[in-house]
């Protein structure tokens, strides 16, 4: 198991088409990507106490991977390259490319309820 966290920005002027071009997305990841165990995109509700704040705009992706290798095609290929080359430009970018914070977990312990799926 490759669990993974990345965090994106969008920015102000794209909110709505970005959360509907990231909808489209992890359809396409379901559809596509068979060794991607979970691809789930979430923004901050901002009418609930969180702390510290959330920076507007951020997206955070949870991502559950077969191996790191699935994770490399998952990023390489073209459901993701296809993304970033359309919508890329809806998101704050570094160098040409949307600016993402990376965090590549162990897990420890936990569980997930079949319930929790949508």
């Amino acid at each position: 198991m490759y669990p993974i966290i990345s965090k994106w920005t969008i920015l102000d002027h794209f909110r709505n088409e970005a959360i509907a071009a990231l909808k489209a997305l992890a359809i396409k990841v379901q559809q596509a990507e068979p060794d991607t165990w979970a691809y789930t995109v979430h923004t901050p509700d901002f009418n609930q106490p969180s702390l510290p704040t959330p920076a507007a705009g951020e997206v955070i992706f949870f991502e559950i991977y077969k191996d790191e290798a699935a994770f490399l095609s998952h990023v390489s290929g073209p459901v993701f390259t296809d993304f970033v080359a359309t919508f890329g430009d809806m998101f704050l970018s570094s160098h040409g490319r949307p600016y993402t914070t990376l965090e590549i977990m162990i897990q420890e312990a936990g569980f997930f309820r079949p319930n929790c799926l949508p």
